[in-house]
């Protein structure tokens, strides 16, 4: 659908200026958020604060009234379980204070409990609140525990009966049962705000609820950390926009440890924020309505000359006479604007008869040079200064698998790929400064080569270059004759590494690049100890067979493009390009040395053969010949072997060689 250029202008000032407004009613909004949420949590933090010290000071009076009860029974101790019990029952308010109240001696067995039927026996020696009486602690609370009668969670407060002269006469003990009325149970009734709850959560390392909103999940696990009565919620990435978190508050009781949590839902700690949020958008909306129809109307008015000009420069194409409505008078942009165009219009039409002419005449010369180009087995083109194709033959065509008429207008980088785009780019940078350019570009794993030549196109003047003509070729089968022919020169056939004419050609290419940049080079020469008698003992087939294998364990102990040859019957030489420490050469060694004991297995023998290094460093400014390097290295051997064998020998000489 197409719109009018003062709708769209009109549109989109109207969606800046609302965007403005949205954004700053969004930025206050975003604050707005945070300074509630920071005010929710203190409210939760203060409330849970309060629950948990209300019901400290309810602990403390249950302790203060068993202490009161251990005073009164203590003249009492030597008279009937049933006497004690029913003074007991008449001391202490139950349910109000306590569910129930028992009273136990240090043994553990159990005189009487106002919730235990007379003659039934208990032992309560196992139970931690009553061991940590009987180890002098003044006031104890056992974890979270089911009684042994009901089977309902509950927990016990325990206090000490002392005798007269200190000693521990009894424990006295109350009990509060979940399941029946006291201040924990309205624990679980009371609500923060109007749909938020507390619960309690146990302390230990098996921590549970205590007391629940849902009253089937008390007993059952709960977090150490993070507890949120099991309401939490996964974040969401706009929470922000759309809170999902509830608030939530923990404190410690100091009684015994347990954490009461207060659990706000995000739907009513945040529903002020949202609802003035949903205002803000509504308001948002509103505004963007009117400031696009006030738009609207105001740049009508302002761009009717610009309708005119558009309508007319629509009309000449088919009618040139359109030209006389154009509104050239005016004495501004839109005036500037039509008398340009008049004149560039008047300007095309004198020139589009001599271009035709020239057309007609540059398309029959490129029929000619096409039709040459095409009948070439070569690969010809023509690329633009924007690198992209102008003119290609059949040839050239065929070689990409593509229609001439889809390769032109790629650009070099989209026909070839990015690979051999960025091989060649040194070669097209230079070409384009003026210099004819030739080099090979080697395919996917030296499938093919192919030979390039770019040749500049300068303008008349000889100044200016305009393009580039390029011509290639497949030189594959030449390329891999050659390549053949040279690694058989260079290869020793029974190890597969190099030999000794390659070991000199890599050995003096490193020392070069090693000299040009400012580098240290290293040579090992590595030979088998006593390989004559293993030849000797096994046959001259088992010892080929032993260096084959000997020299896959030194490939394996060097980088990838480090050389390594077979230069005589049992020696090796390691050619080590960049800075190796000298730390790093003597790792190498010993790495090689190692690897020379492991035992061979050949033809049902088991075969242990040892190895000694000799190391030499080539230093950039020494001024060293490959001779001198390679009798310095030998030299090393030689004082590995007279020293003993399967052994190296360190470099003599530390200069210009960092050790780290």
């Amino acid at each position: 659908m197409r719109h009018s250029l003062k709708y769209r202008v009109a549109l989109a000032t109207a969606v800046v200026v609302t965007f403005i407004i949205l954004a700053r009613a969004l930025f206050a909004q975003y604050y707005a958020f945070q300074s509630l949420k920071a005010l929710r949590q203190a409210q939760q933090e203060t409330l849970v604060k309060l629950v948990a010290e209300q019901l400290d000071e309810k602990f403390e009076s249950r302790a203060n009234a068993l202490r009161r009860l251990a005073r009164q029974l203590a003249p009492m101790l030597g008279r009937s379980p049933a006497e004690m019990k029913h003074f007991a029952a008449q001391a202490v308010s139950i349910p109000e204070t306590l569910n129930a109240v028992f009273l136990a001696w240090p043994d553990g067995n159990m005189a009487f409990s106002t919730a235990v039927p007379a003659g039934q026996r208990i032992h309560l020696s196992d139970r931690d609140y009553f061991r940590e009486v009987i180890r002098g602690s003044e006031f104890a609370v056992s974890d979270l525990l089911r009684g042994r009668m009901s089977d309902s969670p509950g927990v016990v407060l325990a206090v000490p009966l002392h005798g007269p002269d200190g000693k521990l006469l009894a424990v006295v003990g109350g009990v509060l049962n979940f399941t029946e009325s006291n201040f924990l149970g309205q624990l679980a009734h009371s609500r923060v705000g109007l749909t938020g709850s507390y619960c309690l959560v146990s302390t230990g390392a098996n921590p549970r609820y205590a007391m629940h909103p849902d009253p089937s999940k008390v007993m059952t696990p709960a977090k150490a950390l993070g507890e949120a009565c099991g309401l939490e919620v996964p974040r969401s990435d706009w929470e922000v926009v759309s809170p999902t978190q509830p608030v939530v508050a923990r404190y410690l009781l100091e009684s015994n440890g347990w954490e009461v949590v207060s659990v706000l839902p995000a739907s009513e700690a945040y529903a002020p924020i949202i609802d003035a949020r949903r205002k803000t958008i509504m308001a948002a909306g509103l505004s963007l309505v009117m400031a696009a129809l006030m738009m609207w109307l105001a740049i009508r008015r302002m761009l009717a000359p610009l309708e005119l000009l558009h309508r007319v420069v629509s009309e000449v194409p088919k009618d040139p006479a359109a030209l006389a409505s154009l509104p050239t008078g005016r004495n501004d942009e839109i005036g500037e604007l039509a008398t340009t165009f008049g004149a560039v219009m008047r300007q095309l039409s004198e020139r589009e008869a001599a271009l035709s002419a020239a057309k007609d005449r540059a398309a029959e010369s490129e029929k000619r040079i096409e039709a040459i180009a095409n009948h070439v087995p070569d690969f010809i083109s023509f690329i633009d200064m924007n690198e992209r194709y102008i003119f290609v033959n059949e040839a050239y065509a065929q070689r990409f698998g593509l229609p001439v008429r889809q390769i032109v207008g790629l650009t070099v980088r989209e026909l070839w790929g990015t690979p051999a785009y960025m091989a060649s780019k040194p070669y097209l940078e230079q070409a384009y400064q003026g210099t004819s350019v030739t080099f090979s570009l080697e395919g996917k794993d030296g499938a093919e080569y192919v030979e390039i030549t770019y040749q500049p196109a300068w303008n008349d003047g000889q100044d200016t270059v305009q393009g580039l003509y390029m011509f290639a070729r497949n030189v594959t089968i030449e390329r891999q004759k050659l390549r053949s022919l040279e690694a058989q020169t260079l290869t020793d056939h029974l190890t597969g590494l190099l030999n000794r004419k390659g070991f000199d050609r890599r050995m003096a290419e490193a020392m070069t690049r090693a000299s040009a940049n400012h580098i240290n080079a290293a040579l090992l020469l590595v030979d088998v100890d006593d390989f004559k008698a293993i030849n000797d003992t096994y046959g001259h087939a088992v010892g080929d067979r032993l260096l084959a294998a000997f020299g896959e364990r030194l490939t394996a102990c060097v980088r990838t493009g480090d050389a390594v040859a077979r230069i005589g019957g049992d020696e090796f030489g390691i050619v080590l390009d960049d800075a190796f420490s000298t730390a790093t050469l003597e790792r190498i060694a010993q790495a090689i040395v190692q690897a020379a004991t492991r035992a061979h297995f050949i033809d049902g023998h088991t075969i242990v053969a040892t190895a000694s290094v000799g190391i030499a460093i080539h230093y950039p400014d020494d001024g060293q010949t490959t001779n001198e390097l390679f009798m310095r290295a030998d030299m090393a051997l030689y004082e590995a072997k007279r020293g003993g064998k399967a052994r190296y020998t360190p470099p003599t000489s530390s200069s210009g060689l960092s050790a780290a």
